[in-house]
Protein backbone atom coordinates (compact mmCIF):
# COMPACT_ATOMS: atom_id res chain seq x y z
CA UNK A 1 0.00 0.00 0.00
CA UNK A 2 1.50 3.51 -0.81
CA UNK A 3 2.53 5.74 1.88
CA UNK A 4 1.72 9.70 1.65
CA UNK A 5 4.26 11.99 2.90
CA UNK A 6 3.63 15.09 4.48
CA UNK A 7 5.44 17.87 2.58
CA UNK A 8 8.13 17.81 5.61
CA UNK A 9 8.76 14.25 5.10
CA UNK A 10 7.21 13.72 8.94
CA UNK A 11 4.64 10.89 7.80
CA UNK A 12 7.64 8.61 6.68
CA UNK A 13 9.70 9.28 9.65
CA UNK A 14 7.33 8.44 11.93
CA UNK A 15 6.76 4.89 10.25
CA UNK A 16 10.71 4.53 10.31
CA UNK A 17 10.95 5.02 14.08
CA UNK A 18 8.97 2.42 15.91
CA UNK A 19 10.78 -0.07 13.25
CA UNK A 20 14.10 1.35 14.86
CA UNK A 21 13.06 1.39 18.42
CA UNK A 22 11.77 -2.44 18.19
CA UNK A 23 14.84 -3.62 16.57
CA UNK A 24 16.66 -1.94 19.66
CA UNK A 25 14.43 -3.11 22.23
CA UNK A 26 14.95 -6.83 20.93
CA UNK A 27 18.66 -6.18 20.14
CA UNK A 28 18.76 -5.32 23.89
CA UNK A 29 16.93 -7.90 25.10
CA UNK A 30 18.97 -10.38 23.51
CA UNK A 31 22.64 -8.54 25.28
CA UNK A 32 20.58 -8.62 28.67
CA UNK A 33 19.29 -12.21 28.97
CA UNK A 34 23.14 -13.25 27.83
CA UNK A 35 24.32 -11.42 30.22
CA UNK A 36 21.97 -12.67 33.04
CA UNK A 37 22.91 -15.86 31.54
CA UNK A 38 26.30 -16.36 31.98
CA UNK A 39 25.88 -15.59 35.82
CA UNK A 40 24.09 -18.57 36.25
CA UNK A 41 26.59 -20.72 34.58
CA UNK A 42 28.86 -23.38 36.95
CA UNK A 43 28.18 -23.69 41.19
CA UNK A 44 27.75 -19.71 41.01
CA UNK A 45 29.76 -17.17 39.31
CA UNK A 46 33.11 -18.79 40.64
CA UNK A 47 32.00 -22.56 39.39
CA UNK A 48 33.73 -25.34 40.68
CA UNK A 49 37.23 -26.77 39.65
CA UNK A 50 36.73 -30.26 41.52
CA UNK A 51 34.37 -31.82 43.90
CA UNK A 52 33.75 -34.45 46.32
CA UNK A 53 30.64 -36.26 47.16
CA UNK A 54 30.01 -38.32 50.11
CA UNK A 55 26.73 -40.65 51.05
CA UNK A 56 26.67 -39.12 54.40
CA UNK A 57 24.61 -35.95 55.37
CA UNK A 58 26.24 -32.76 55.57
CA UNK A 59 26.06 -32.07 59.12
CA UNK A 60 28.29 -35.41 58.95
CA UNK A 61 30.92 -34.11 56.47
CA UNK A 62 30.89 -30.92 58.21
CA UNK A 63 31.93 -32.92 61.95
CA UNK A 64 34.47 -34.84 59.93
CA UNK A 65 36.32 -31.78 57.82
CA UNK A 66 36.00 -29.59 61.14
CA UNK A 67 38.33 -32.41 63.11
CA UNK A 68 40.22 -33.07 59.84
CA UNK A 69 41.46 -28.91 59.68
CA UNK A 70 41.98 -28.73 63.48
CA UNK A 71 44.07 -32.18 63.56
CA UNK A 72 46.07 -31.39 60.51
CA UNK A 73 49.15 -29.19 61.10
CA UNK A 74 49.83 -28.46 57.70
CA UNK A 75 46.32 -26.87 57.23
CA UNK A 76 45.66 -23.15 58.94
CA UNK A 77 42.12 -22.12 59.10
CA UNK A 78 41.70 -18.71 57.86
CA UNK A 79 39.45 -16.82 60.35
CA UNK A 80 39.72 -13.61 59.30
CA UNK A 81 37.17 -11.60 57.86
CA UNK A 82 37.50 -8.72 55.02
CA UNK A 83 37.66 -5.32 56.30
CA UNK A 84 35.25 -3.23 53.98
CA UNK A 85 34.85 0.40 55.02
CA UNK A 86 30.87 1.55 54.43
CA UNK A 87 29.80 5.04 53.86
CA UNK A 88 26.79 5.16 56.16
CA UNK A 89 25.78 8.37 55.53
CA UNK A 90 26.07 12.58 56.15
CA UNK A 91 29.60 11.91 56.22
CA UNK A 92 29.91 9.08 58.55
CA UNK A 93 31.85 5.55 57.85
CA UNK A 94 31.66 2.18 59.75
CA UNK A 95 33.77 -0.99 59.11
CA UNK A 96 32.12 -4.22 57.74
CA UNK A 97 33.52 -7.31 58.58
CA UNK A 98 32.49 -9.84 54.88
CA UNK A 99 32.92 -13.10 55.50
CA UNK A 100 30.85 -14.23 52.83
CA UNK A 101 33.46 -16.53 51.54
CA UNK A 102 34.60 -17.61 54.63
CA UNK A 103 31.66 -17.91 57.22
CA UNK A 104 32.55 -21.36 57.99
CA UNK A 105 29.07 -23.23 57.06
CA UNK A 106 28.74 -22.48 53.23
CA UNK A 107 32.37 -21.92 52.96
CA UNK A 108 35.68 -22.57 54.07
CA UNK A 109 38.47 -20.45 53.59
CA UNK A 110 42.25 -22.77 54.31
CA UNK A 111 45.64 -22.01 54.07
CA UNK A 112 47.22 -25.98 53.04
CA UNK A 113 51.35 -26.00 53.12
CA UNK A 114 53.93 -27.68 51.34
CA UNK A 115 57.15 -28.12 50.95
CA UNK A 116 57.15 -25.07 48.71
CA UNK A 117 55.26 -22.43 50.82
CA UNK A 118 51.32 -22.62 51.01
CA UNK A 119 48.23 -23.13 48.71
CA UNK A 120 45.39 -21.07 49.58
CA UNK A 121 41.65 -22.65 48.93
CA UNK A 122 38.28 -21.42 49.16
CA UNK A 123 35.79 -24.57 49.33
CA UNK A 124 31.84 -24.92 49.86
CA UNK A 125 29.23 -27.28 50.60
CA UNK A 126 27.07 -28.00 48.23
CA UNK A 127 23.26 -26.84 48.84
CA UNK A 128 21.25 -24.85 50.88
CA UNK A 129 20.17 -25.42 54.43
CA UNK A 130 17.21 -27.32 53.28
CA UNK A 131 18.98 -29.69 51.21
CA UNK A 132 21.83 -30.21 53.72
CA UNK A 133 18.58 -30.83 56.35
CA UNK A 134 17.12 -33.92 53.63
CA UNK A 135 19.47 -35.16 51.85
CA UNK A 136 21.17 -38.59 52.65
CA UNK A 137 24.35 -37.16 50.62
CA UNK A 138 26.64 -33.80 50.81
CA UNK A 139 29.81 -32.81 48.93
CA UNK A 140 32.77 -29.95 49.21
CA UNK A 141 34.02 -28.47 46.11
CA UNK A 142 36.86 -26.24 45.21
CA UNK A 143 35.67 -23.15 43.98
CA UNK A 144 38.93 -21.09 43.97
CA UNK A 145 42.36 -22.61 44.70
CA UNK A 146 45.99 -20.38 44.24
CA UNK A 147 49.46 -22.48 44.39
CA UNK A 148 52.64 -21.37 45.98
CA UNK A 149 53.15 -18.90 43.34
CA UNK A 150 49.83 -17.27 43.07
CA UNK A 151 49.06 -19.14 40.47
CA UNK A 152 45.43 -20.76 40.03
CA UNK A 153 41.50 -19.15 40.17
CA UNK A 154 38.13 -20.40 39.69
CA UNK A 155 36.41 -22.18 36.78
CA UNK A 156 34.25 -18.92 37.01
CA UNK A 157 37.06 -16.78 35.69
CA UNK A 158 38.66 -18.93 32.91
CA UNK A 159 39.73 -21.85 35.10
CA UNK A 160 42.73 -22.52 36.07
CA UNK A 161 45.72 -24.36 33.45
CA UNK A 162 45.61 -28.55 33.58
CA UNK A 163 49.19 -28.55 35.33
CA UNK A 164 48.81 -26.63 38.36
CA UNK A 165 44.89 -27.66 38.62
CA UNK A 166 46.73 -31.12 39.19
CA UNK A 167 48.64 -30.06 41.91
CA UNK A 168 46.28 -27.68 43.97
CA UNK A 169 43.52 -30.84 43.73
CA UNK A 170 46.64 -33.21 44.47
CA UNK A 171 47.61 -31.05 47.92
CA UNK A 172 43.72 -30.75 48.84
CA UNK A 173 42.89 -34.47 48.26
CA UNK A 174 46.18 -35.60 50.56
CA UNK A 175 46.07 -33.04 53.59
CA UNK A 176 42.34 -32.64 53.46
CA UNK A 177 39.53 -35.23 51.64
CA UNK A 178 41.96 -38.57 52.30
CA UNK A 179 41.63 -37.65 56.02
CA UNK A 180 37.82 -36.89 55.82
CA UNK A 181 37.38 -40.24 53.87
CA UNK A 182 39.79 -41.81 56.76
CA UNK A 183 37.22 -40.00 59.44
CA UNK A 184 34.02 -41.11 57.98
CA UNK A 185 35.34 -44.59 56.86
CA UNK A 186 33.65 -43.97 53.36
CA UNK A 187 35.24 -43.52 50.14
CA UNK A 188 34.32 -40.13 48.15
CA UNK A 189 32.98 -40.19 44.68
CA UNK A 190 34.44 -36.91 42.76
CA UNK A 191 32.41 -34.40 40.52
CA UNK A 192 33.16 -31.32 38.81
Amino acid sequence: MPVQRQADGRYAQLLWQPTMTRTFGIFFSIIVLACLTSCLIGAGTHGSLKGYQYQTMKDNLDSAVTYVIKSNENIIRDTVGNKILAYVGNGKQDTIIDNSYNDGHTYVTLKIKTDKGQCDYIFRYYGSEEDWKRAKTSEIFICYAYDEYGQGGSEGNGGVGSKTLKHLTEVFEKELVVKVDEKLHLTHSETE
